[in-house]
């Protein structure tokens, strides 16, 4: 995984020396992004970030996610998470607008991201990552980190003035890793954990490469511009 993020990061590099050499009428621009949809995902948090437009049509954002107990109470409750949560995730992005109008813009892009999470789990279960025996425990802190890349496409649409509304969807890749510390009174059984139908990966240590799918939309306010 650290050897993609190393290539995306000079296939972006290289992008960007390919389209600065280029010259478009569009004027400059710095705004402020919302995702208010990550306030209700299963781990929720609170994402923001700034972008800047060049006027070769390049875009540059990097955007902030932000969660814990306090911020996401409502949503929290009920779940599994939320005794001690913590969320912390950092996506840097470019992208390049293919298309651009008054009304409407269309664009791909390439988005890295860092995700670190937190929690305090009681009374649970996981399976080790070198034993394939179920342990059932009193306390555990469950650790989650995810590392990688997402190659995307969106519409920002005009709302009004200085508002817009950004829709995208995408695929990529990540590499996950997990794992269970301070284990207040541990218990191996005597069989794997049993999955039947919907996947519970938070429940078993160790690392693994995943292929992600993200879609969403972002609210945009554009702080300032130059045509």
């Amino acid at each position: 995984m650290k050897q993609l993020i190393v290539l995306v990061s000079l296939i972006l590099l290289f992008t960007h020396d390919l389209y600065s050499q280029e010259d478009f009428e569009s004027g400059s621009s710095l705004r402020v992004e919302v995702s208010p949809l990550t306030m209700i995902y299963y781990t929720p948090r609170f994402r923001f970030g700034f972008e800047f437009l060049s006027n070769n049509k390049l875009g540059y954002s990097i955007n902030f996610g932000i969660g814990n107990s306090s911020l996401n109470k409502a949503r929290l409750d009920g779940l599994i998470f939320g005794n001690d949560y913590s969320f912390f995730e950092i996506r840097p992005e470019i992208k390049y607008v293919l298309i651009k109008n008054e009304d409407n813009s269309f664009y791909c892009a390439t988005e890295l991201f860092y995700i670190k999470m937190r929690d305090q789990f009681k009374s649970g279960h996981y399976q080790k990552k070198d034993s394939y025996n179920e342990i059932v425990y009193d306390s555990a802190i469950f650790n989650k980190q995810k590392t990688g890349v997402h190659f995307k496409a969106g519409i920002g649409i005009n709302i009004f003035k200085r508002l817009d509304f950004d829709l995208y969807g995408g695929v990529g890749i990540a590499e996950r890793k997990i794992d269970y510390s301070d284990i207040v009174n541990p218990i191996e059984g005597e069989r794997p954990i049993f999955v039947e139908w919907i996947p519970q990966p938070d429940l078993f240590e160790g690392k693994s490469v995943i292929f992600q799918l993200t879609m969403g939309y972002k609210i945009v306010y554009t702080l300032w511009s130059k045509q």
